[in-house]
């Protein structure tokens, strides 16, 4: 096997888990709860497990049984997105939503199939900090309409009918 440092190409690395430090920077925490476990094969799912707003991790490497980690984080709050097709397909695949909340702005497009064994949730989750509402919410939907929303208040998932 060819040793490259810290690199490997055998697909026996080092799992990472990532904090954002709020500063632009990032650190790697995989350690503090065993998720930095070396096998052959790794997927990974992000999803809000217990409906909580906190996004929890599920960790599955292979001959190893899944891992749940539970994210028991701070009390900040978030707004989650499930979105229905009606003209577009019915997962609402290829939908990009823009919110703005406390001044920022943020993004995310529906996706399915997020990498090597791995797959990621439908439903859109956004953290908000200490904003407790998003000012306004766009839906920009695959076939070409758009969905507009105000005020929505935080800490909820909510369900948006393509029109």
């Amino acid at each position: 096997m060819l040793d490259i440092g810290e690199h490997s190409l055998n697909g026996r690395e080092h799992n990472c888990l990532f904090r954002n430090n709020g500063d632009g920077t990032f650190t790697d925490v995989a350690y503090v709860n065993g998720a930095d476990r070396i096998e052959d094969g790794r997927g990974l799912s992000l999803l809000d497990f217990d409906r909580d707003g906190g996004l929890d991790l599920l960790l599955r490497n292979y001959r190893q049984p899944a891992q749940l980690l539970r994210n028991t984080g701070g009390e900040q709050h978030w707004i989650a997105f499930k979105l229905i097709g009606t003209r577009s397909n019915r997962d609402a695949v290829g939908a990009r939503i823009t919110i703005t909340a406390g001044g920022r702005r943020q993004v995310r497009e529906v996706t399915c199939g997020s990498g090597y064994l791995s797959n990621g949730t439908l439903v859109q989750h956004f953290g908000l900090g200490t904003t407790r509402a998003a000012e306004r919410v766009e839906v920009r939907w695959p076939e070409g309409g758009y969905t507009l929303r105000y005020d929505v208040p935080a800490n909820q998932l909510v369900r948006i009918v393509e029109e």
